[in-house]
């Protein structure tokens, strides 16, 4: 071809090097367009038929090659509706002016038009999958429209409560030092309680004789020494006066015979014993002559109601010169009759076994009439040698000492008229049970179970004191069907502690009234065995599945029904373990119900779902944003706008419902990188010059040729 294939090559040139330019300038023109994807330039060399030897170097040809695979830099943007893909595949979009087809598209610069649909810088519509409360609801891609309308309100019909309660709840009314003191006490809600509290109080009526007869005690002596040292001399007299008229009774001291001798090797004890039986002889009013309680003791026989006068000069080395006399039934009372006058019928009470058990504590006595018992390991001996009073203030105050919490405040007294009364005045809890031989004896064997009262509400007279004895267990907002709020306050209460048994009651505030008799509502009892929740009892219209959730049948609160509301604690979500705090931790506390709310903006979740947002704070999913992928993307045909049509080359679309990749509040930049475009634009304009150098020689050549005829 010679000089005019050269000439054509060099004009081949100049055609591809302007493709060339032409698409680096589009580049750089586009370098801040939205999703824009560069095209760069491909050569192809023509090469004409023609032997291997004789085979040119040819012309060229350019084409486009479109660079749609290459992702540009994701930047954030404040538009919550902008979003961008992190990877490969296209928004799938319509035109805005509803003309039909589809388009697919990096441009993801969207926003809200008039009409309510999502649409980019372009003027493109973004389709989407239809939902409804979560969940995809569309089969046919559709242009996602923004509803503004108010979000309808949902009435409340679940209440997720979990939290731990502690073993010791620190309420107002807590004493660290007082056990008890952290329980609620239904008994002290005058008007509120149900059933009757009781405080165990065991009584009898110990047979005691027609009269107390006289008696009187003489020195503290020591009955093993010898009758010697109470230095009595021969001759001594000691004479008892008993009865009206009275009549004397002369014990006489010597070793003449009919006397007492004090000789040794006879003791104290010997001697009393020696005067009791002489005297006995005498008289069948006497009961005894002896030691009670280490001193000289006389008494009469039990019911006598003869004078006892002790006389003589022996009576003051015995220390007998004072002697009571015989008391009528009509005088009686604890500090003038002796304790060992009590249950003679029966045997008396010396050297016989008292227990009393308050609860779990039992507490060992054993009766001393004599002063000569001896108790067991773990028995208190309690001296019965003095008066009523003075035994029962030794067992009342080891009571109060050492029987337990709810033996605090234990009495014990004694009268004709009520008989012997144990009483455990403020014990609503623990059970009293009086045992032994003793209690037989004294009339009070008997058990009796305390009784604390149920709280099923609490009124406003006696919220004060609730609030004092119980601990806050938070509050929540539920709505009712039309939107309206309500607070629902809770509260937890400890009823009791034995065992590791624990149990709880829960209330919600009611009533706000004042004067109301609803002010607090009990909701159920939970008991807890070590901590771990094992029964729910549920208070009246409430109704339990199990251990993990409840339902009130009508939750009523200030005088407006709410519907029926489950309170749903979940397989574990309720405990008892020890806080130091003294509060209940809670550790979930949510509802399901909202009022109703305007619109107020629309985003796109990292699930690539659109979110719209209202102001009662609740976000609704109302469109899945769906992708397109292909196998060829580079193939797509190009359109205005930053928009593709699919090809045969390109593939059929393959359709992702599932969101990946999508970046919601960025765009993606345009992929053109200046700094290469400039390279290349200056290798192609000096490619362009060389091929204009070479249609100039070839021109001169020609010329060259021409002149040859000349």
């Amino acid at each position: 071809m010679g000089i005019f294939g050269a000439l054509q090559s060099a004009v081949s040139g100049l055609k591809a090097q302007s493709h060339a330019m032409e698409n680096i300038s589009g580049n750089i023109a586009n370098s801040q367009t939205i999703g824009y994807k560069r095209i760069d330039t491909s050569f192809v060399d023509m090469i004409p038929d023609a032997p291997v030897k004789q085979q040119i170097a040819g012309a060229v040809s350019s084409y486009s090659r479109s660079m749609n695979t290459l992702r540009g830099d994701i930047q954030n943007a404040d538009t919550e509706t902008y979003m961008a893909l992190n990877g490969n595949g296209f928004f799938v979009t319509e035109k805005a002016d509803g003309s039909g087809g589809t388009f697919y598209t990096r441009r993801g610069d969207f926003d809200i038009d008039r009409n309510g649909y999502l649409v980019n810088g372009a003027g493109y519509r973004l389709t989407g999958l239809g939902m409804n409360n979560g969940v995809v609801t569309g089969s046919v891609a559709e242009a996602v429209k923004i509803d503004n309308s108010f979000l309808p309100a949902k009435r409340s019909t679940t209440i997720n409560y979990q939290l731990n309660l502690p073993q010791s709840p620190k309420t107002a009314s807590y004493v660290s030092t007082t056990p008890g003191s952290e329980l609620l006490k239904p008994w002290s809600y005058s008007g509120d309680y149900d059933g009757t509290p009781i405080a165990p109080k065991i009584d009898g009526m110990p047979g005691t004789p027609a009269n107390v007869p006289a008696y009187g005690y003489g020195n503290v002596v020591n009955g093993s020494a010898l009758a010697s040292t109470l230095s009595i001399p021969d001759g001594s007299v000691l004479r008892f006066t008993i009865g009206t008229p009275p009549v004397d009774r002369d014990i006489t001291f010597g070793p003449l015979a009919g006397q007492i001798s004090t000789a040794a090797p006879v003791t104290i004890a010997g001697l009393l014993s020696a005067v009791e039986g002489a005297l006995q002889g005498l008289t069948t009013d006497l009961e005894k002559v002896g030691i009670k309680d280490g001193r000289v003791f006389v008494q009469l026989e039990a019911g006598s109601p003869d004078a006892l006068v002790v006389s003589g000069t022996a009576a003051p080395l015995l220390g007998l010169g004072a002697i009571t006399s015989s008391i009528p039934p009509a005088s009686y009372n604890s500090t003038n009759v002796p304790a060992d006058q009590l249950g003679l019928a029966l045997g008396g009470i010396h050297n016989k076994p008292l227990e009393i058990t308050i609860g779990g504590v039992t507490r060992k006595y054993l009766l001393d009439a004599t002063g000569t018992a001896v108790a067991g390991s773990g028995v208190v001996k309690v001296d019965a040698t003095g008066s009523v009073k003075e035994m029962l203030d030794v067992i009342q105050a080891d009571l109060r000492a050492y029987g337990g919490p709810d033996a605090g405040g234990a009495t014990l007294a004694w009268d004709t008229t009520n008989g012997l009364v144990v009483n455990f005045p403020g014990n609503y809890r623990s059970n009293v049970s009086i045992g032994g031989a003793a209690a037989s004896a004294l009339d009070i064997a008997d058990s009796m179970n305390a009784a604390t009262g149920t709280l099923a509400e609490v009124s406003a007279a006696n919220s004060e004191l609730f609030v004092k004895e119980s601990i806050s267990g938070g509050g929540i907002t539920v709505y009712s069907q039309t939107g309206e709020p309500v607070n629902v306050q809770m509260r937890w209460a400890k009823v009791s502690d034995e065992a590791g048994i624990a149990t709880w009651s829960l209330f919600y505030a009611s009533n706000s009234a004042p004067g109301a008799t609803d002010a607090w509502t009990k909701m159920a009892d939970y008991t807890f065995d070590q901590g771990v929740l094992s029964g729910i009892t549920g208070g009246s219209g409430v109704t339990v599945s199990g251990t993990e959730r409840l339902t009130i049948n009508s939750l009523s609160i200030n005088g407006r029904s709410f519907g029926s509301i489950t309170v749903d604690h979940g397989l574990k979500g309720m405990t008892q373990f020890a806080d130091n705090s003294g509060m209940a931790t809670t550790t979930q506390l949510k509802q399901d119900g909202y009022g109703a709310g305007e619109f107020i903006s629309v985003g796109i979740s990292d699930e690539g779902q659109v979110i719209a947002s209202y102001t009662n704070g609740e976000t609704r999913a109302v469109a899945q944003i769906i992708t397109a992928s292909f196998s060829n993307p580079n193939a797509l045909k190009r359109g205005d706008g930053g928009a593709y049509t699919a090809t045969t080359e390109s593939g059929e679309p393959i359709i992702n419902q599932s969101g990946e990749g999508i970046v919601g509040s960025s765009t993606e930049a345009s992929n053109t990188d200046i700094s290469e475009e400039f390279t290349k634009l200056i290798v192609t304009q000096q490619a362009y010059s060389a091929n204009t150098k070479i249609v100039t020689a070839a021109d001169e050549m020609l010329q060259e040729a021409l002149n040859m005829i000349r």
